[in-house]
C-alpha cells in the first residue's frame, strides 16, 4: 500500500498538536509528520523545558493516540536553524535536537529531520571550510543520540539563500552529497543518518544549476527515505499542493520507482495558502488529490 502523509506544522500552531492529529485522521491521511521545532528547552512554556521524563511521556502518549485512530507516525521535523558558527546559540541547538530525538522515539517514530547550517545565516558567499565544519560538528554531536534513541535524523535538501538572491551552499547538491557522504561513511554514524528529499526547496536550487527534484533524487539513490513533496514557482518556497506549481511530478514518481522508494508519500504544505479559515479544507483536499494521482497510477 502506498501511504500518505501531512505535515502537520501549520495544523498544531492553529490548533494544538491532539487536535491537530484528529484532523489528519479526519481528512483521510495515512501517515502524520509531526513538527518539534517550536520547542525549546529554554523557554519555560516549551515542553522540552520540563525534563526528560515529561517529554518523554508527553510524546508517547501523542503517538499512542495517533495509532489509536489509525495513524502512523512515520518522520518528525525537528531544528531548522542549523549550526551558525555561534558557540551558545550552537550548543543550545545540540540539546534541543537531542530532545528532538528524543520525543521521536517516545512517538515511536523511526527518523527526524533536521536541518543542516544554512547560508541563510551565514551569508551569500560563505567559507566552504567552514559550512563543512558546521555541517560535520552538527551532525557528528547530534547522531550519537540518534543512536541512543533508536532513530535516524534525516538531513534536508536545500534550495536557495532567499535573503541573498543566492543558492544556499548546501542547496548545492553537489556540496551536500559531500558532506553527508563524508558522515556517513562512519561506522558510529551509517546506521542512523539518512536523507530527506524537498520537492519544493531543489526545485528553487534548479536555479542556480542545480537539477530538477526528479534527478536530484536519482543522484541521491537509495539514501532518500524521507519526503517533504511540495510544489513552488521556482521562485518562493510557497509549499504548494503537488501538481499546482511547475514540478513534473510524473518524472519525480518514475525517479522514486526508479531507486525503490518504498516509504511514505509525505507532503509538507502551507495549509494556510488560501487564508486561515481555510486549513483543513486545503489539507483534505491535498490528501485526496495525491491519493488519486496515486491511485491512477498504481492502482493502490
Amino acid at each position: 500500500m502506498h501511504k500518505v502523509g501531512i505535515s502537520l506544522v501549520t495544523l498544531q500552531a492553529t490548533y494544538g498538536d491532539k487536535r491537530a492529529i484528529e484532523i489528519a485522521s479526519e481528512i483521510g491521511a495515512d501517515t502524520i509528520d509531526l513538527n518539534l521545532d517550536p520547542q525549546d528547552y529554554r523557554n519555560v512554556n516549551s515542553v522540552y523545558s520540563k525534563g526528560d521524563d515529561y517529554v518523554f511521556d508527553y510524546y508517547e502518549k501523542l503517538g499512542e493516540y495517533a495509532r489509536s485512530l489509525g495513524l502512523e507516525v512515520s518522520q518528525t521535523h525537528g531544528q531548522v536553524t542549523g549550526f551558525k558558527n555561534i558557540k551558545d546559540e550552537d550548543d543550545a541547538l545540540v540539546e534541543n535536537i537531542r530532545l528532538d530525538l528524543l520525543a521521536t522515539g517516545a512517538l515511536k517514530c523511526p527518523v527526524c529531520v533536521v536541518h543542516n547550517a544554512t547560508s541563510i545565516h551565514l551569508g551569500p558567499t560563505p567559507d566552504p571550510q567552514l559550512m563543512y565544519k558546521l555541517s560535520y560538528d552538527m551532525f557528528s554531536r547530534t547522531i550519537p543520540y540518534a543512536k541512543r534513541y533508536g532513530v535516524k535524523i534525516a538531513t534536508e535538501t536545500f534550495g536557495d539563500a532567499v535573503r541573498f538572491n543566492a543558492c544556499d551552499f548546501f542547496g548545492n547538491i553537489a556540496e551536500f552529497k559531500k558532506v553527508y557522504s563524508d558522515i556517513k561513511s562512519l561506522d558510529d554514524f551509517k546506521d542512523h543518518f539518512t536523507i530527506c528529499v524537498d520537492t519544493g526547496h531543489s526545485n528553487k536550487a534548479m536555479r542556480y544549476n542545480n537539477p530538477t527534484p526528479a534527478d536530484v533524487i536519482r543522484e541521491l539513490g537509495s539514501e532518500v527515505t524521507v519526503l517533504h513533496l511540495n510544489d513552488n514557482d521556482t521562485l518562493t518556497d510557497q509549499h504548494k499542493i503537488p501538481m499546482t506549481g511547475v514540478i513534473d511530478w510524473n518524472d519525480v514518481f518514475n525517479a522514486l520507482d526508479e531507486i525503490g522508494y518504498s516509504g511514505v508519500y509525505n507532503m509538507e504544505l502551507a495549509l494556510d495558502f488560501f487564508g486561515k479559515d481555510f486549513q483543513i479544507q486545503t489539507a483534505e483536499f491535498a490528501v485526496k488529490l495525491l491519493k488519486y494521482y496515486i491511485l491512477k497510477r498504481y492502482g493502490n
